[in-house]
C-alpha cells in the first residue's frame, strides 16, 4: 500500500517567502510544530493508503482532467488558522489570484475520482498552505496577535503548470515526499 496525495509544488522563491513568514510567526509559540518550508505544498486531494492498481486508476483519471486544463497563476495572500484564529489547530498561508481555475480543477478531479470509487472529501476545499500544526488546545496570545495583525500583502504571482501525485513516507523526523508522477496542464 502506498500513502499518497495529489498536490501542487511551489517554486523555491515562494518557499523562501513562506520560511520568512514562519520565522515571524514562530517565536514564543511552544506546542506548535512548524512545517519545514521545503516540504510545503498545496494539497488538492489526500488519498491515504492505496494499492499499486489504485495509483494506476488515479493516474488515468487525473490525466483525463489535466489534458484540457490551462496553466494558471496563484499568489500568497494573508495568514490565518483553522478552525479559529484564536485557537488554531492549523496555521496557514492563504492564496489568491486565479482561484476560480484552481477550484474548477479540484471539482473536476473530485468528480473523476468518484467515478473510480474514491469518495469525495467531506469538507469543501479551502486552498491554503499549512505552515504549522498546534499540538495543544491552549490559546496562544502571541500567535493570535501575530496572525490578527498580519498585513495582507500579496506575493508575486507563481505559475501552476503541473500537479503531482506524491508518495508520503512517515519517518520519526517527519514525512518524506517522493514524486510518483506528474500531470502537466497543457490545455489551450
Amino acid at each position: 500500500m502506498i500513502r499518497s496525495f495529489l498536490a501542487i509544488d511551489l517554486p523555491t522563491a515562494i518557499k523562501e517567502r513562506l520560511a520568512g513568514q514562519i520565522r515571524i510567526l514562530s517565536p514564543g509559540t511552544s506546542g506548535i510544530k512548524w512545517v519545514d518550508p521545503r516540504q510545503i505544498h498545496l494539497t488538492l486531494k489526500f488519498f491515504g493508503s492505496i494499492s499499486t492498481e489504485g495509483v494506476d486508476k488515479i493516474s488515468v483519471s487525473t490525466k483525463k482532467v489535466t489534458l484540457d486544463k490551462k496553466p494558471f497563476s496563484l499568489t500568497l495572500k494573508g495568514v490565518g488558522g483553522f478552525p479559529h484564529i484564536r485557537r488554531p489547530r492549523i496555521i496557514w498561508a492563504g492564496l489568491s489570484r486565479d482561484l476560480e481555475a484552481l477550484l474548477k480543477l479540484v471539482e473536476e478531479l473530485e468528480i473523476s475520482y468518484e467515478q473510480i470509487g474514491i469518495a469525495r472529501e467531506d469538507r469543501s476545499f479551502h486552498p491554503h498552505l499549512t505552515l504549522g500544526r498546534n499540538k495543544t488546545n491552549q490559546p496562544n496570545e502571541k500567535l493570535f496577535q501575530r496572525l490578527s495583525g498580519w498585513v495582507e500583502e500579496e506575493s508575486e504571482p507563481f505559475g501552476v503548470e503541473e500537479i503531482i501525485l506524491y508518495k508520503s513516507d512517515l519517518k520519526p523526523f517527519g514525512p518524506v515526499y517522493n514524486k510518483i508522477c506528474s500531470f502537466p496542464l497543457i490545455g489551450e
